[in-house]
């Protein structure tokens, strides 16, 4: 049976994304290098927040070539997909993401009381963080 899901996401530029995931508790903790122009064209991210005695959440990231969000969805195997991240604190990942210039959407609560908001990756990937926290008044 399955034990781990690490999604791959194709980014214009691996170093401004490690930057965006980087709000969400990821560090870098695995790259390769193209040896000819000396540019990284694969990471690995982790969870540096990870609770003790669970699996971090990873994330692997790969150069493609500067092909943008807009053109990937032309393309026949273009699959539009949101990735939901479950947070203890949603209004300070929120805080965290707008202090870093990424305008999260406004956080909303959910019928069962939780908490959630949507915001894009510098490629255009939607990710929605739900769970817990208290919204400021």
């Amino acid at each position: 049976m399955l034990n781990a899901a690490t999604p791959l996401l194709c980014v214009a530029n691996i170093e401004q994304s490690t930057g965006f995931y980087q709000c969400f508790g990821f560090a870098l903790v695995a790259r390769t290098r193209d040896d000819a122009r000396g540019e990284i064209v694969w990471a690995m991210l982790a969870n540096s927040e990870a609770k003790p005695g669970r699996d971090p959440i990873r994330l692997m990231l790969a150069a493609h070539g500067g092909v943008s969000h807009e053109e990937r969805k032309m393309r026949p195997s273009f699959s539009a997909m949101v990735w939901y991240l479950e947070c203890d604190d949603v209004p300070a990942l929120f805080a965290r993401l707008g202090n870093g210039g990424y305008a999260p959407e406004p956080i909303e609560m959910l019928e069962d009381g939780s908490l959630q908001f949507f915001v894009r990756d510098p490629d255009g990937y939607e990710i929605a963080v739900t769970g817990g926290g208290t919204v400021p008044d």
